[in-house]
């Protein structure tokens, strides 16, 4: 439609008319919807999609585009100035109309490159490489992401749209910088006729095709959301294997514990067994020396014959019985006993603690509690072949999982156990250096091998004889460690022994 048509156009529109941006497309309509069609002439474009008043704007902004345009048609700035037009009137989406409507593909071109270099003073657009129908423009600056950057690339974009020849050939080279390619070059120049284009036609594949890739878009994001649903429950199903591989092998360390745990029972229970045995024989000898008052004495009141007659049987028994030594001893032996059962009642306990399933949640607890309690468990294993030497330094309460790490702890105390031949010795040190808890395991065995070392920590290895894998493994322990934010330092030379460091940072985030 030539210029003199459109303006024509206009003049006819009614005062009430508005007019909206509807994917860089100017269109009017009537806004009582009557005669739509005989407006709109041979423009072929869908009734619901003008009748949407959403983001309307009005006429007067057309008015004044036009009537710039009237006035500046033979300017060759033209639609660099209308442009600047649209843009002060806050018609962003008219801009790719507008120089849809004037001039020829180099006229084009420069005017753009014009617009945007006066209009956007924060966006430095920079030519790196051209020729005829290939030019690599870079929009750079402070504000290089310009809402409005998109408007900009879509007029380099449809530069030959504007003489219905489709699309440029983009390809965004970064986040600013952009290469386009124009075909047909025929095509290209041979359209000089200025024309004011009012048709949706050409728009509307652009808009076929955007809605295409927004098709893509959202499949690709449901597969996404799929895959990451996926791996979700991936993740949750080995976190709760992880959690059944660390119970099972608890219990299987818990059995190979057995024997040791049951004699550490039996030595208090015999003890036990044989005070009472003899608690039994002081019982029985101090009631009998009571009942030496309640002999049948010859009445109610006692003759001076009968007092005599009791100091003498009280004497006799007192030396036949020893009652002054079972005085002296009765306590003691309760005593003893009530020691014994505490030992008895503190193993059930550590025992129960270590077995039961571990909570999820992290809470403040004391590294020392676990260090004893484990050792407890550890105790006739451990006294056998080394002696244990503590050396524990004033640590704060530490945010972690402590059945967890007793699990650890224990693993690395039987290590160090089964890697001493005869007597030796095993230290366990503490100390806090901010911002990590650490807790040191050294021993005086027969040390790894620095060919190993790499190695200790891989799944399912071990330089254990047969028999001896018992525990969860350095593999498990550094697991665990790890879920802590934590770490597991391993120094060792062969024949000199191991030191094993296990750090915990105080807050329970790594630092």
């Amino acid at each position: 439609m030539k210029l003199k048509k459109a303006l024509d156009t206009l003049s006819r529109v009614d005062p009430q008319v508005s007019c909206r941006v509807s994917s860089s497309i100017l269109t009017f309509v009537d806004k009582e919807k009557r005669n739509l069609e005989q407006f709109l002439e041979n423009v072929s474009v869908s009734k619901e999609h003008l009748l949407d008043a959403n983001s309307w704007i009005s006429t007067d902004v057309i008015e004044t585009l036009f009537n710039r345009l009237e006035i500046s048609f033979y300017d060759p700035d033209i639609a660099y100035k209308l442009g600047r037009q649209a843009a002060q009137l806050g018609a962003w989406g008219v801009l790719e109309s507008v120089f849809r409507m004037i001039g020829d593909p180099c006229l084009i071109f420069h005017q753009a490159r014009k617009f945007v270099g006066y209009f956007y003073k924060d966006i430095e657009l920079t030519v790196k490489e051209k020729s005829e129908f290939h030019v690599i423009l870079e929009f750079s600056g402070a504000n290089a992401k310009h809402p409005h950057l998109s408007y900009l690339r879509g007029i380099f974009e449809s530069i030959p749209m504007y003489w219905q020849l489709g699309h440029a050939f983009s390809e965004k080279i970064n986040d600013c910088t952009y290469e386009f390619r124009w075909e047909n070059k025929q095509e290209f120049f041979g359209q000089k006729d200025t024309q004011v284009s009012l048709s949706p036609q050409l728009i509307q594949d652009t808009i076929v095709q955007l809605e295409k890739t927004i098709s893509l878009i959202e499949k690709k994001n449901r597969e996404l959301e799929e895959k990451n649903d996926a791996l979700t429950k991936a993740h949750l199903k080995l976190t709760e294997t992880f959690n059944e591989k660390i119970q099972s092998e608890k219990l299987a360390s818990i059995g190979q514990l057995a024997v040791g745990v049951a004699h550490e029972i039996n030595n208090p229970l015999g003890f036990i067994m044989s005070n009472v045995q003899r608690a039994t024989e002081y019982t029985k000898v101090l009631t009998d020396f009571i009942r030496i008052f309640d002999a049948p004495w010859g009445g109610d009141q006692l003759s001076d014959a009968d007092f005599v007659a009791i100091q003498k049987r009280m004497k006799d028994f007192l030396i036949d019985h020893d009652v002054t030594y079972v005085l002296k001893d009765f306590p003691a032996l309760l005593q003893e006993s009530k020691e014994g059962l505490d030992r008895v009642k503190q193993i059930v306990e550590d025992l129960n603690t270590f077995a039961r399933m571990a909570p999820e949640d992290m809470q403040l607890a004391d590294i020392h509690q676990g260090l004893d309690s484990t050792l407890n468990l550890l105790r006739y294993e451990l006294k056998k072949k080394a002696r244990v030497v503590k050396n524990y330094g004033l640590l704060p309460r530490v945010r972690c999982n402590l059945p967890k790490l007793n699990q650890v702890f224990l693993n690395l105390f039987i290590n160090a156990c089964q890697a001493i031949d005869r007597e030796g010795e095993i230290k366990v040190e503490t100390e806090s250096k901010l911002p990590w808890v650490m807790v040191k395991i050294s021993d005086t065995g027969c040390g790894i091998d620095q060919k190993d070392l790499n190695k200790v920590f891989d799944p399912f290895y071990t330089t254990k004889k047969e028999g001896h894998n018992m525990g969860l493994g350095l593999s498990t322990a550094l697991s665990i460690v790890q879920q802590h934010q934590g770490d597991i330092q391993l120094e060792s030379r062969p024949s000199e022994g191991t030191r094993v460091t296990v750090m915990l940072p105080m807050s329970g985030v790594r630092p």
